[in-house]
C-alpha cells in the first residue's frame, strides 16, 4: 500500500469507516471526512492517494509522522505533501474574463446532462424532461436569478443541498461559487474593476454563512472552498484560467469534468459564474 500523497489539511486523530465506493473510502472524525482515493482521482486537501485501495480498511488514524490504514503503517514523506491552497497567480483581468468565458463555452459543449451547464446554454434545460426534474430545474433557476440579483443569501438557502448524488449539485456550485470569488480575491486584488466586496472577502463571508446543511460530506467541501482550498484538478484549472494555453484550458476543464457524474460540472458551474459576476463588461 504505497502512499502518493496526502492532503495539507488533515488533523491528528482517529477515523472510522464513514463510506466506501469503487474510487474512495471515506474516513469521519467529527465534522473533517478523510477520503483514500486513486491515482485518477488525484490530490486534494483531505485526500490520502494510494497506490491501490485497501478493500475492508475500517480504521484510519492520522499521527505526526505516519498514516495508519488498519494495521499498515504509511510514513509522511514531506514530497508527498500536497498544498492545497489556491496557487499565487498574477494574471490580467482580461485574460481571466476571456479564459472564464472560454470556460463557459466548453461547459456549454462537454457537460454531461442535467448539470449545472443550462446556465451558459439554456438548450441544456431540455434533459430535465421529467415531474420532477422539471421542478428541480424551476428551482436551481430560482437560485440563479437570485444570484444575479445580487441577492446571495436567497441564492445560497435556495441552491443548498438542491439535488441528487453524494454531493447534491446546489453544494457543488456553491463551492464553485467559493472557489471562484476566492481566487478573484487572491489574483485580481489590486485591480480597479474587482468589486470591493470580493477585494475584502465579505462577500464570501455571505455565501458561506448560509452554505452548510446536513451532508457531511458536502460540507467538508464547502468548507474548504471558503478556506481557499482546492483539489489538484481544480488547481490546474485555476492555473489554465490565468495563463494563455487554450489546449491547456480545455484539458484542465476536461480533466475537471471527471469528477463525479454532474459534480465536476456543477462546481466549474459556479466557478465561471463567480469569475463572470466579478469582471463583467
Amino acid at each position: 500500500m504505497d502512499l502518493i500523497s496526502y492532503g495539507d489539511s488533515i488533523p491528528e486523530g482517529d477515523y472510522r469507516l464513514h463510506s466506501a465506493f469503487a474510487n474512495a473510502l471515506n474516513f469521519r472524525k467529527g465534522r473533517i471526512v478523510v477520503s483514500l482515493v486513486p491515482p485518477r482521482t488525484g490530490a486534494g486537501p483531505f485526500n490520502l492517494v494510494l497506490k491501490q485501495l485497501p478493500q475492508g480498511a475500517a480504521r484510519l488514524r492520522a499521527s505526526r509522522f505516519c498514516f495508519y490504514v488498519d494495521e499498515n503503517r504509511l510514513p509522511k514523506e514531506p514530497a508527498a505533501l500536497y498544498s492545497s491552497d489556491i496557487p499565487a497567480l498574477d494574471p490580467s483581468p482580461g485574460t481571466v474574463r476571456a479564459n472564464a468565458g472560454a470556460l463557459a463555452g466548453i461547459l456549454a459543449r462537454k457537460a454531461p446532462p442535467k448539470s449545472l451547464a443550462f446556465i451558459f446554454n439554456p438548450e441544456l434545460e431540455a434533459g430535465f424532461s421529467r415531474v420532477f426534474e422539471r421542478q428541480l430545474l424551476a428551482r436551481f433557476k430560482k437560485a440563479v436569478a437570485y444570484f444575479r440579483e445580487g441577492d446571495h443569501a436567497r441564492g445560497v438557502k435556495t441552491m443548498r443541498g438542491l439535488g441528487l448524488g453524494l454531493t447534491p449539485s446546489g453544494d457543488d456550485f456553491i463551492s464553485g461559487l467559493l472557489t471562484g470569488y476566492n481566487f478573484a480575491r487572491l489574483t485580481l486584488r489590486s485591480d480597479a474593476e474587482a468589486r470591493q466586496d470580493v477585494k475584502e472577502g465579505l462577500l464570501v463571508e455571505r455565501l458561506f454563512f448560509y452554505a452548510e446543511g446536513n451532508n457531511l460530506i458536502s460540507n467538508v467541501s464547502l468548507r474548504a472552498a471558503y478556506e481557499g482550498k482546492v483539489n489538484a484538478k481544480v488547481r490546474r484549472l485555476l492555473e489554465a484560467l490565468a495563463g494563455t494555453d487554450r489546449k491547456e484550458l480545455e484539458a484542465a476543464a476536461a480533466a475537471a469534468l471527471k469528477t463525479g457524474h454532474t459534480s465536476g460540472a456543477d462546481f466549474c458551474a459556479g466557478l465561471v459564474f463567480a469569475l463572470l459576476d466579478v469582471l463583467k463588461g
